[in-house]
């Protein structure tokens, strides 16, 4: 009888598997309510607690141009190394810049001939105007002769001959003169102009440095860059520089906030694991293209208010068109929480 009793009331196996089963799938069901209700919580709920936006890592750009057309010899950089200023980045020959100095050359050598001719000019100037200026004092001579009384007894043809002659050396000396003091202006103009065209030469030398493409400040190499032996017009970038001391994140701020970024407003970058506090400098007056942001076919990509962050620390820079997070928390309590996290994990 004991035995029936206890075969009776023993459990049936299948039926506890059934709700073993029964339990964990409850218990599976009620998890994922929990955590699609905690998600959804925290997708429409942290607009109500932060700003968050994308930004991008930048600094102030540095483009490299040359004003002439010119041929890249060499390139001694790649994209991402940190060069110093004045260090050489590329070696460049110019055609064109040849051309021009040659063009100046050619002018020196027609202006040298002419002014040798010049010069040929002015001495015979001044051998002109001594002799004419000889002939002259004889000509007032014999002028001063016929006003005493030797000029009484002359006759008139003599006296016509003596005032022809010193008309004519009068002429003649005038004439060396103007032509010697012409001359003379003329002569210093060439100078004046050989000068102005010697410097020019200089400048251009100066200018084109020898084909050196040297950095004028120190910084990262950007991606944008030219290769050997390409040709490049004026104006085109031959290397980019970014200015690292001065980098800089453009935070693309959502149009919905609730407390308007002000400049001086503590913020967060995130990067990867890192948490980097920051602040905000300056405000762009025109909005930009998120860089995450989709693109539709029918529609241009929506544009978003453009402000730029500075980081706090003096950690290492984070690494030019890093893509990172920004968020501005709205209550005092959240940044001392984020402060102590980032504490924590130093």
């Amino acid at each position: 009888m004991h035995r029936t009793d206890q075969h009776r009331h023993a459990p049936d196996p299948v039926e506890t598997r059934r709700s073993v089963s029964g339990m964990g799938v409850r218990i599976i069901y009620g998890t994922g309510v929990i955590g699609l209700g905690l998600y959804l919580l925290w997708y429409f709920g942290r607009s109500l607690l932060f700003l968050e936006g994308t930004g991008i890592v930048t600094a102030p750009i540095y483009d490299i141009s040359t004003p002439y057309l010119s041929l890249i010899d060499s390139v001694n950089v790649v994209p991402g190394i940190y060069i110093s200023e004045h260090d050489i980045v590329a070696t460049i020959h110019s055609p064109q810049l040849d051309q021009n100095i040659n063009d100046i050359d050619r002018v020196l050598v027609e202006q040298s001939q002419k002014e040798a001719d010049l010069r040929i000019r002015y001495r015979i100037a001044n051998a002109t105007s001594q002799s004419a200026q000889d002939r002259l004092a004889m000509a007032n001579e014999a002028f001063r002769r016929l006003d005493g009384k030797n000029g009484e007894s002359a006759s008139l043809v003599y006296r016509m001959d003596v005032y022809r002659e010193r008309a004519q050396a009068l002429v003649q000396k005038s004439q060396a003169d103007a032509e010697v003091d012409e001359v003379q202006i003329q002569l210093h103009r060439f100078e004046e102009n050989t000068a102005l065209l010697k410097n020019k030469i200089q400048a251009l030398n100066a200018q084109f440095n020898n084909g050196y493409v040297t950095a004028p400040i120190s910084g990262i190499i950007g991606t944008n860059l030219m290769h050997n032996g390409e040709v490049i017009k004026p104006g085109d970038t031959i290397v980019q520089i970014y200015d690292m001391s001065e980098s800089y994140i453009i935070w693309h701020v959502p149009a919905f906030t609730i407390k308007t970024p002000r400049i001086g407003d503590i913020v967060y970058v995130h990067y990867g694991q890192k948490i980097l506090p920051a602040y905000v400098y300056d405000i762009k007056n025109i909005a930009e293209t998120a860089p995450e942001s989709s693109q539709s076919i029918l529609r241009d990509k929506p544009q978003e208010q453009a402000i730029l962050v500075r980081t706090k620390t003096q950690q290492p820079s984070l690494p030019i068109n890093a893509p990172v997070t920004v968020r501005m928390n709205y209550n005092g309590w959240l940044d001392a929480a984020v402060s102590y996290i980032i504490g924590r994990m130093q």
